[in-house]
């Protein structure tokens, strides 16, 4: 069988079973839609203005205007107040400790740059705009879904489309009908999550029990009065699930909207990715990560909190953006029996030991907090003499320990570390179990080990070269011995803390916390073994040969004028290389360096050491596993503030092109992990409660 082709130049047998034959035949839907996209455009000029309108208005007036810029557009707002926002914000959504840490987190940004920060200030005014727009449409829509089936019938294919075709494929004509900028990106956004919301509230609509809306309509509640008394309460959790949900899918789509130009971090990263620029795509990611927990978290319902990392949450929302109601099982608010029982009894009281315990700490504490304002260091700066070239030569001078050529940032954690300590011991005895778990003995124990360890680390430091004339001041042995006191404090506090755990710990040996703290020890042999300062100032990598061929050329440029501007050209190119690829460096274990390296590695030693006992290795019962676990936390934190102190301290005063190291942060995540290894233990004990007919509560120790 043949069939010949509709025409062709020559006449040609093309067979059914033939491929070619498929040409033949083929039908112009490309074209047609370019005559439709093309059609739209010339002649629905005004419906597509007024769809743009709300996303054009929203940014023009609360993101970034073109031609003036009132005070509550969020890219002219002080970082401070955008901060201080998020703070009151998340006290409000979630609670006070949430808010002031989404708040660090959100700073943290800003000191990335100024450009990151205007960049995140765009990024969540974009995942703003594109939510709130989510909202107005999807969540009525939503009711709509759940109150009328025909309205779900027909809607329901098309939240299959918008999550099915890739964005991709409607990217071009929302091109065509809109251009590029911000909004049509937002409608991209939109587009793509939009659905979870949808879905969710008609969900939440749906679950409500039938006998409760029919008992308000018997009631003579009229149907808008069953809608915002009875369904819409009661369908809060399964949309507050699809609003989240609708945000983590707003942020994985930041890269796209980039590609045509909606702006923030997502274009730096795009730029990143383009120019396979290393630095600008690992800062751009950390600030895009760091926006995502801060509206994540915000977001975030409270009957999820602690239950589901963001990695996770995101990978869940992705997974199940077309049956996203999958997300609401599990999200119960059952009590448990420890919930249920917490009304009775009464938190046992501070015994004579555990108060000695406090009193030795406070005391520790308080001894540090004056050590601060006493001197550090003389006649140059010790750690910013790491990083400034002027603060090598102080002579006559002396710091205290939160100046920045004293203490800096180590100072600054001994006063951080003494007021947490101050905090807990006040705490505990006034209203012993209350609180805060930071303000209890395991965090007084983790805050005095970081107090010692801060003003350990910075009398660790050796000045940067042996000709530098300094001077170790009263104030950091003072601090050092006042940290020493409050360890000392919160060791017999912890010993004698009457602590419980909720529930009985697994018998069996915690293998796995074994094998990561072994895992730390290497990973903190390599950060030792990284760079911990990076030195490119010109004064450092210029060689004797170098210096000796730039000053060929000034001469040259001096004898011949005309050579002038290209021998500068030339002299310029020669620094840039050689501080881009000349780079002096300094480990954590070379005698020039920081030598910080020794200290964490014996810390990491030390807290792998402990994790035996804590893991169960070496028996005894579960509040000796909580003690033990106590200390590996404290070790944790004290390797965090080595690392947290080094790194913040060079952002302080340091010279351009004088920066921390890898090692460093390495460092910082080692410590981070130790800390969060006991968590899961810590998180188990709480002060005993004391029952009738119990006298002693510390018997099953």
């Amino acid at each position: 069988m043949s069939i010949l082709a509709q025409s062709a130049a020559e006449e040609t047998t093309v067979y059914l079973w033939d491929n070619a034959f498929l040409d033949s035949w083929e039908i112009p839907f490309g074209a047609w839609m370019d005559i439709i996209v093309s059609w739209t455009v010339l002649n629905l000029q005004p419906v597509l203005d007024v769809i743009e309108w709300p996303f054009s208005f929203l940014f023009r007036n609360f993101v970034v205007g073109p031609e003036y810029h009132p005070w509550w557009e969020i890219t002219d707002m002080p970082w401070v107040l955008v901060c201080g926002i998020v703070l009151i914000v998340g006290a409000i959504t979630r609670n006070l400790k949430v808010g002031v840490g989404l708040a660090l987190l959100l700073a943290l940004c800003g000191m990335l740059g100024n450009e990151f920060w205007e960049e995140t200030a765009i990024t969540i005014g974009l995942i703003v705009v594109a939510v709130v727009i989510c909202a107005l449409i999807g969540i009525p829509l939503g009711v709509l879904c759940g109150r009328f089936d025909g309205v779900w019938n027909a809607v329901r294919p098309a939240l299959d489309a918008m999550q099915v075709v890739h964005a991709f494929v409607y990217l071009i004509p929302v091109i065509f009908f809109f251009g590029l900028g911000p909004e049509p990106a937002t409608m991209v956004t939109m587009v793509f999550a939009i659905p979870p919301l949808i879905r969710l509230t008609n969900l939440g609509i749906r679950q409500v029990p039938g006998d409760v809306v029919e008992a308000s309509r018997a009631y003579g509640a009229s149907e808008w009065r069953v809608l915002i008394d009875v369904q819409l309460p009661l369908a809060r959790p399964a949309i507050m699930t699809g609003l989240n949900q609708t945000l983590l899918l707003s942020i994985s789509m930041l890269g796209i909207a980039a590609i045509i130009g909606a702006g923030g971090l997502g274009l730096l990263v795009f730029r990143a990715v383009t120019n396979l620029d290393t630095p600008l795509s690992s800062s751009a990611g950390l600030a895009l990560f760091i926006v995502a927990v801060v509206l994540d978290r915000i977001s975030q319902t409270k009957t999820e909190e602690g239950t589901v990392g963001l990695f996770s949450r995101i990978r869940r929302a992705w997974v199940h953006r077309r049956d996203p109601e999958i997300l609401l099982e599990g999200t119960g608010t059952e009590s448990t029996d420890t919930e249920a029982g917490d009304t009775e009894g009464v938190l046992a009281a501070v015994g004579t030991a555990e108060r000695t315990g406090v009193l030795i700490a406070l005391t520790g504490s308080v001894l540090a907090l004056a050590a601060l304002f006493l001197p550090w260091g003389r006649d140059s700066g010790l750690i910013s003499g790491y990083g400034r070239e002027t603060d090598l030569d102080l002579a006559g001078q002396a710091f205290n320990g939160l100046a920045a050529e004293g203490g800096s940032f180590f100072g600054v954690a001994v006063l951080g570390m003494s007021l947490l300590i101050l905090g807990a011991a006040v705490t505990t005895l006034i209203r012993p179990g209350e609180g805060s778990r930071w303000f209890g003995a395991d965090g007084a124990l983790s805050a005095a080990v970081g107090l010692l360890v801060a003003a350990g680390a910075y009398l660790w430091l050796v000045p940067t070269a042996p000709s530098v004339a300094y001077a170790d001041g009263l104030g950091a042995w003072t601090a050092l011995i006042g940290g020493m006191i409050g360890f000392v404090g919160a060791f017999v506090w912890v010993r004698n803390a009457p602590y419980s755990p909720l529930r009985p710990l697994p018998d069996r040996v915690s293998v796995v916390r074994i094998v990561i703290a072994a895992a730390i020890v290497g990973l903190l042999v390599v950060a030792g073994l990284s760079s911990w300062s990076v030195d490119g100032r010109a004064s450092s990598v210029l060689t004797p040969e170098l210096q000796a061929e730039i000053d060929s050329l000034e001469q040259e440029a001096r004898e011949d004028s005309s050579k002038a501007a290209a021998n500068a050209a030339t002299i310029g190119q020669l620094i840039a290389s050689a501080q881009r690829q000349d780079k002096i460096t300094f480990d954590g274990f070379t005698e020039r360096g920081t030598r910080f390296g020794y200290l964490t590695l014996i810390l990491g030693i030390a807290a792998f050491l402990l994790t035996l006992p804590a893991s169960g290795l070496l028996g005894g019962g579960d509040v000796r596993r909580w003690r033990w676990s106590a200390a590996v936390s404290a070790l944790g934190v004290g390797v965090m503030l080595v690392a947290a102190g080094w790194i913040a301290s060079l952002v302080r005063t340091s010279d351009p092109n004088y920066i921390s190291g890898p090692g460093a942060f390495l460092c910082l995540m080692a410590g981070f992990l130790i800390l969060t290894s006991s968590r899961g233990v810590l998180r188990e004990f709480r002060r005993t409660r004391v029952y009738a007919g119990i006298t002693n509560p510390m018997e099953h120790t």
